[in-house]
């Protein structure tokens, strides 16, 4: 439902959408002392309706920007939703998640730099280890390390020590929510997911925010619903790394292909690729962005197309070539070879090509080996489907 209590204080004021997101930006950076991913396309989702209740710094930025006494009368509330949570909602989503699965354990009476940076050096080995492994592997040490982290928000400490553990909880709960959808539990994935966008929102790094986005969103369109997953895509504004813009475009195009909208599958693909292009250095940017790599980016627009040609009936021919630089590729992430090699070899037997086929299906079967993973465990069940026999063979 549009927001016409906004609009007109916007139009009241004679400023565009893009004036508001520019002095907005500029108040909540002076306050938080953090880059903000507040723009004019954020702006332009407050007046339609699809956001309702910013979090914090940006409510106060706003009443201020707009010259009114409080966000009520910007038309602004809170609401339950999966991409809107409140602050005050927000501990309850995780406390919801987390009790059957685990106990709470004891709260620590003060917090310190050197505990976060633990935290966040624990968190990058299970990154890796997810990228290896699978879900599956790391799934239940994550859940762990997210309950553990989230009982330090009890403890006594400093505001920028606080602010950090903040971003540290953001990436545990995006990893533990990945990890669950990878792990086939879904269910579970949402609530976590739904946390890390809470968190990295009032965090306040757009980069973070693309990051949970775009792996929620993969869920959505492993599960068919492509509405939802260009919802969360909508989501991601502000300054962002290259590489994160080619991921944000690939995975956009995923959503569109579960549709068959060729066009759109289209455009957001030669996005990626030419924002990827324009990628010199992943070692220098944020550390969550190492793992976008010219395979990954290859492996995201090679499924795009497979679903693509799943919906249409036919493959373009571009999908092989994607999929087998992904599959080729010399990078530590098995997973994501693991995946493009099964998909290539699916591809290849729908097409005919059995001999090459049979060669991709059993280096897909060795890799499988080393990764516990649900989604891979489906796309193994579609190649054996295409290869017409229970073991994957063809003939």
């Amino acid at each position: 439902m549009t927001n016409a209590l906004f609009k007109t204080a916007r139009i009241a004021l004679r400023l565009t959408q893009r004036q508001v997101a520019e002095r907005v930006r500029a108040r909540v950076e002076a306050a938080t002392g953090r880059d903000s991913a507040f723009d004019a396309g954020y702006v332009s989702r407050l007046e339609r309706g699809r956001i309702t209740w910013p979090h914090e710094p940006y409510r106060t930025a706003l009443c201020q920007v707009l010259g009114v006494g409080s966000p009520a009368d910007l038309g602004l509330a809170p609401k339950l939703h999966s991409d809107e949570v409140s602050d005050s909602l927000r501990r309850d989503v995780l406390t919801a998640a987390m009790a059957a699965l685990l106990p709470p354990g004891p709260t620590p009476s003060r917090l310190r730099a050197g505990d976060v940076t633990k935290i966040t050096q624990r968190t990058a080995l299970l990154e890796r280890a997810d990228r290896r492994e699978g879900g599956q592997a790391v799934h239940d040490l994550a859940l762990r390390e997210l309950r553990d982290a989230v009982d330090l928000t009890e403890a006594s400490t400093t505001p920028d020590v606080r602010t950090a553990l903040l971003g540290a909880i953001t990436r545990l709960a995006n990893l533990t929510a990945w990890a669950s959808f990878d792990a086939g539990r879904y269910s579970q994935a949402r609530p976590l997911f739904c946390l890390g966008l809470a968190t990295a929102r009032e965090f306040g790094d757009a980069g973070l925010l693309c990051h949970v986005a775009t792996n929620a969103a993969r869920q959505e369109v492993h599960l068919r619903r492509s509405a939802e997953a260009l919802k969360l895509t909508d989501q991601v504004g502000g300054r962002l790394p290259a590489a994160a813009r080619a991921m944000l475009a690939a995975v956009r195009a995923q959503a569109y292909a579960v549709n068959g909208d060729e066009r759109q599958v289209a455009r957001h693909l030669l996005a990626a690729e030419r924002t990827y292009g324009r990628v010199s250095d992943l070692a220098s940017g944020p550390v969550w962005t190492k793992s976008i790599t010219a395979a990954k980016i290859s492996s995201d627009g090679g499924f795009a197309l497979y679903l693509l040609g799943t919906a249409a009936g036919r493959y373009d021919p571009q999908v092989v070539a994607d999929l087998r630089r992904a599959a080729e590729a010399d990078t530590a992430q098995v997973r994501v070879r693991a995946m493009a090699t099964t998909r290539l070899a699916t591809v290849l037997y729908r097409q005919g090509e059995c001999a090459e086929a049979d060669h991709h299906a059993a280096r897909a079967a060795e890799l499988a080996q080393a990764v516990g993973s649900a989604r891979l465990a489906s796309a193994l069940t579609e190649l054996r489907a295409a290869a017409g026999t229970p073991t994957g063979g063809h003939g």
